[in-house]
This record gives C-alpha cells, structure tokens and sequence, in this order.
C-alpha cells in the first residue's frame, strides 16, 4: 500500500511499493535496457565522424540538433504524458534515418532520433534510481561507449535494439521511491545519504524558467560549453591527428577506441569519486586534466610517442567522462532535482555551442594552423570551463554562513 512521507526540505515521496510489484521485474532491467539503447543512439555521433569521410559539419550538426532538442523533445514527453513505449520507437526510426550518413538532413534526423533516446531514458533511469543519481553515470556512459558500434549495420540495429528497449521501459508513479533507505534520513544523514558530506542540497527547487533567469545557469553553461567543444574536438580531429603524426590507420583506430571508450568507462566509475570528494571538486579537477591531457597530445605527435598518445587520449576520455557524468548531480545541487531531466535539458544544450566550436569552427582552426592549435584550443577550454566551475554558488546562499 503506498503512502506519502514528506522531508525536511517540503519533498514529497511516495513509498510502500516495490519494483516487482510495479513491473513485475526488478528496476535493473529497466536500467540495462536504457544502456543498450543509449549505446545504439549514440554510435551516430561517432558515426558521422569517422563513417562520412571526415565532413566535421555533419557531424557539428548531429551533435548541435541533439543537444538542443533533449530540452524540447523530454518537455512534449512531459507535457503530453508520451509513454516510452511509444517514445522509443520514434526515435528508434529517426535514429535509424540519421544513421544512414546521406548527408544534412539525416544529421538532422539522427540528432532528433538520439535526442529522444537521450531524454526517455535519462528521464527514466531518473525517477527509478532517485537514491542512486550515480546510476545515471552508467546511462550517459553508454552513449559514448556506442563508438564501438560505428562500422556495424545501424539502421537496422537501431530499429530493432531501441524499439526492443522501449517496451521495457516503463515509468514508476510521480515521486516513487524504494523500500530504503528511509527518504526522510536520505535527505540529511550524511552516513546514509555520502554526498551530503561535501554539498548540501539545493536551497529550493527551480523551475526551468526560473533557472534561466539565475546568473548561476550562464556559469554552468559556460562550462559545459567549454567542455563540451573540448571534447568534441577531440572525437573529430584525433585520428586525422595521429594519422598526420606519422602513425597508421590502425593505431588511429586504437588511439579513438581508448579516447571514447575511456570516456565511457569514467562516467560508470565516476559518481564514487563524486559522493567521495565533492561534485564540483571532480568537475573542476577533470576540466583541469583534461587540458594537460591536450597538451600531452600535441607532445606526444610532436615526438612520435605511441606510449604517450595513448595515455594522453587515456586521460582525455577519463576527464571528459568524468564531467559528462557528474553534471545531473550538479544542475541538481543549484536547482533543485522536481525539474529533474529538464533542468538538466537545458543545460546540456550548451554542447551544441561546443559542437559548432570544437568541430565546425575548428575546422578552418586546423586549416590555417595546424592539428597544434586545434589542441591548444582545447586545452584554453578546458581551463576555462575549470575557472567556471569554481565560480559556481548554489542560488540564495550566502557566501559566508553564520557558523552553527
């Protein structure tokens, strides 16, 4: 029987109900299913890179249509009750146009296609794990790790794989959660709740108008935006770096694999560095290494190290991953988590100003001066977003607390 509790922080929840008894299963299944998908959705931002002959505007308008249209596409879900049964196979067949790399128009349709994949599955994975936002990590940790699947048949994956997904997906009541922990010692228990540790939560909750409004909204997305660009550039311009460095096809093969699925590994791995050192503590040590590691890179093809390339992308991947994983804990630590995914939407539209940056404006970047200076653009990013994030004040504190 479900009953409503309510924390100290005026948060409604509603407990009483298992996962078995709601599905029938246990909520992993949901989550696994949300990875599969999101691994097929995200093979077409490799895909446009790698698969097109390196035309970087299609791929710099795959990535900017999908990051503006995660926002749009999760408020029409919202608003119009769009179950993901019927979400899912949607995207499933945008997807499966986009991946067909004919061209503009079906970089449009693979952005929107992945954008919905994007937006149901987060959404969710969100409102099945809210105890454990780290699970998210493995959400978003999928759609970088789709790069291994760039030179398989897509369309017809896509088709079957995500529309597969969508019927397992289905969606718990409004502010369901688990059995435990308690959601009322959740919200102040720093023994059972670890990330209260190094950031209390958001002082109310914003909605998204109201986040636009804030002046701590152009501060995030002025980091996302760098590392955003930061990353992207180095999805499109790695292996035509190494492969003018001096180096085969093959290692250039390599060094991407390790670049992008290092990436993906980090954002499985990285809420315990979150919930043990601080999200914005990681955000700003990530974006920091991140620029060593372009640094490294441009060493590393200067001096033909094989060794040094590989650890340089190693670490590129693991910083980028670390940051994509932890921004849903940050949106939510500002603002508040009853907004949830579209908060978070219109946030994360910010990689579409770090697609056009590090992938189509970078392009004539290269040209004129070389894969260096493409990387020392990066690596400027990299610091900048760092500098952001340490500028980042949750909305409606004050800056000095009166001490307790």
């Amino acid at each position: 029987m479900a009953t409503e509790v309510t924390d100290f922080y005026g948060r409604r929840y509603r407990v009483g109900e298992s996962d078995r008894e709601l599905l029938g299963h246990s909520r992993n299944w949901v989550l696994a299913a949300a990875c599969v998908a999101m691994l097929v959705a995200g093979a077409g931002q490799y895909g446009f890179g790698l698969i097109v002959g390196g035309d970087y505007w299609l791929l710099a308008i795959w990535v900017a249509t999908q990051a503006v249209a995660v926002f749009p596409m999760a408020w029409l879900r919202e608003r119009l009750h769009v179950k993901p049964m019927l979400a899912m196979p949607a995207g499933a067949v945008l997807t499966a146009a986009g991946d067909l790399f004919q061209g503009p128009a079906t970089a449009v349709l693979g952005g929107l296609g992945a954008a919905v994949v994007y937006g149901t599955c987060f959404g969710v994975v969100a409102k099945w794990f809210p105890e454990r936002r780290t699970y998210l990590g493995l959400v978003s940790g999928s759609f970088a790790a789709g790069a291994v699947l760039f030179a398989t048949p897509l369309p017809i994956i896509a088709l079957v794989v995500i529309t597969a997904a969508g019927i397992v997906l289905r969606e718990p009541p409004a502010d369901w959660w688990p059995a435990k922990p308690d959601p009322r010692k959740w919200a102040l228990d720093k023994t059972v709740n670890l990330s209260l540790r190094h950031s209390r939560p958001a002082i109310r909750n914003y909605t998204p108008g109201q986040l636009l409004r804030c002046p701590t909204s152009a501060v995030m997305y002025v980091l996302v935006a760098c590392a955003a660009a930061a990353w992207l550039f180095d999805v499109a311009y790695t292996a035509a770096f190494v492969a003018s460095s001096g180096w085969g096809y093959a290692f250039a093969a390599v060094t991407v694999c390790v670049l992008t699925l290092a990436s993906g590994v980090a954002r499985w791995a990285t809420g315990w560095a979150g919930e043990q050192f601080g999200v914005g503590r990681v955000v700003r040590a990530a974006l920091a290494l991140g620029a060593l590691g372009q640094l490294l890179m441009i060493v590393a093809g200067q001096h033909q190290s094989g060794v040094l390339m590989v650890f340089a992308a190693l670490l590129v991947g693991t910083t980028a991953g670390c940051c994509y994983a932890l921004l849903p804990a940050l949106v939510e630590a500002h603002f508040g988590d009853q907004a949830g995914l579209l908060n978070f939407g219109l946030v994360y539209s910010a990689k579409a100003v770090g697609g056009i940056v590090g992938i189509g404006l970078a392009t004539t970047m290269v040209a004129m001066y070389g894969f260096a200076a493409g990387f020392l653009l990066a690596a400027g990013l990299g610091v900048l977003g760092a500098v952001a994030a340490a500028m980042l004040r949750q909305p409606g504190v004050p800056r000095l607390l009166v001490p307790a």
